[in-house]
């Protein structure tokens, strides 16, 4: 057994901290930072955490060994800049859990603020400047871009986690974003896959990059899905993508497409006159908002005698689409409003774009999937909401959807 001699060192003055801490306070010091009035607490439990571990390691000793002083150190803490007195040992075998020889960072709160920080859309610039006055420690922004970067692992394993075998409702939709890719810059489509499951909550299942969006693209989308262990989708709400229903029926023939009525209404209100936007707007919905099918195909045929002569183009475009934008007639309220549009993933986007409006141009895909990712994991509350009234809609699609449902469950 090493013998060891046993650090006498005073006493903690609780009296005299709390003074002194009180006096720091008056002078505007604040709680933190390199005068702060905690940061001689944290110096003296840093110090006493490490003395600990000193004890620890020469009572496990099989070799003479002991304390030999202390040395200096600056350490880079959430409280700012600290110098503590680390102990050392005549062997030099100690070696620290808490803060390691060469470490001079002790920061895991801060590197986690800094990872939150750029996933609300702060650039590296900002993040330094923030640490820089907020805790008096000055971080390069190549530090923390790899600090950002180190969630990178994180990413991959979440975009190919494995899925649930079967989802109520999936809503496709694509955002744009300008990445530079061999000295140029590009556009880039980000394809967003928000599904519900059978409880009702809703969940980012992937986000795959692609060139401009198109129909090809979207069935290796799907196809990934499969791959990861989706086998049924009761429903899918997509915009009007030619392609789109063949893409999805070539890898989940037995699914639904609905196409978002939301999307159609911006459409054929694209090139309508001023004068008479309110009043297409009003026929409009006489024919989505109908009661039922027939009742809808009724009031498109009165729509169409009424504007064919001015706007043929609405009339037809809605004929041609028929199939994909009618097949919520063919359920209950409580699961057309939830198909009816592609809202949920639209609401999605809204807040991706508010992290990435300053932006410009990525650097790369990784980088933008990163950040993208992160405001996925920091903004939940945003986005993850369970769907309204789902006991109601869970009946429907139990009554309608009996066989595929019960064959899923575990």
């Amino acid at each position: 057994m090493g013998t060891k001699k046993q650090k006498k060192g005073k006493p903690f003055d609780y009296e005299s901290f709390e003074r002194d801490a009180i006096e720091k306070l008056a002078q505007g010091k604040g709680l933190i930072g390199p005068e702060g009035a905690l940061t001689g607490l944290i110096k003296r439990i840093l110090e006493a955490s490490l003395d600990g571990e000193m004890d620890a390691h020469l009572d496990m000793g099989e070799t003479p060994n002991r304390r030999n002083g202390h040395t200096e150190k600056q350490v880079k803490t959430a409280l700012g800049p600290i110098g503590i007195s680390p102990p050392r040992d005549r062997l030099g075998s100690f070696e620290p859990v808490l803060l390691p020889k060469w470490e001079r960072t002790l920061t895991p709160e801060l590197e986690e603020q800094m990872v939150s920080m750029y996933s609300m859309g702060n650039s590296y610039e900002d993040i330094r400047g923030h640490m820089a006055r907020m805790y008096g420690i000055e971080y390069s922004t190549g530090f923390i871009s790899s600090v950002t970067d180190r969630v990178w692992q994180e990413v991959e394993t979440w975009r190919n986690r494995p899925l649930l075998s079967m989802y109520a409702f999936v809503y496709l939709d694509a955002i744009h974003y300008k990445v530079r890719e061999e000295g140029m810059v590009t556009t880039k489509a980000v394809y967003s896959v928000l599904g519900v499951d059978m409880e009702g909550n809703r969940e980012a299942l992937g986000l795959y990059i692609g060139q401009e969006e198109g129909a090809k693209h979207w069935g290796r989308v799907l196809e990934s899905l499969r791959d990861r262990g989706v086998q049924d989708v009761l429903f899918f709400c997509v915009d009007g993508l030619k392609g789109f229903s063949e893409a999805i029926e070539g890898v989940f023939p037995q699914s639904i497409v609905q196409r978002c009525i939301v999307h159609m209404i911006r459409t054929s209100l694209k090139n309508v006159a001023y004068g008479d936007y309110k009043a297409i707007c009003r026929d409009l919905r006489t024919v989505y908002a109908a009661p039922d099918r027939l009742s809808a195909e009724a009031a498109l045929v009165v729509f169409g005698d009424k504007w064919d002569e001015k706007y043929p183009e609405i009339h037809q475009k809605w004929e041609e689409s028929w199939l994909e934008l009618s097949a919520y007639f063919d359920y209950p309220q409580a699961v057309r409003r939830v198909i009816y549009t592609t809202n949920a993933v639209e609401a999605l986007h809204r807040q991706m774009r508010k992290v990435t409006k300053t932006k410009g141009a990525f650097v790369s895909e990784k980088a933008l999937l990163k950040l993208l990712y992160l405001m996925l994991k920091y903004k939940r509350k945003s986005w993850e909401r369970k769907v309204h009234a789902w006991a109601e809609v869970a009946r429907v699609l139990q009554r309608e959807f009996t066989e595929r449902i019960e064959k899923h469950k575990v």
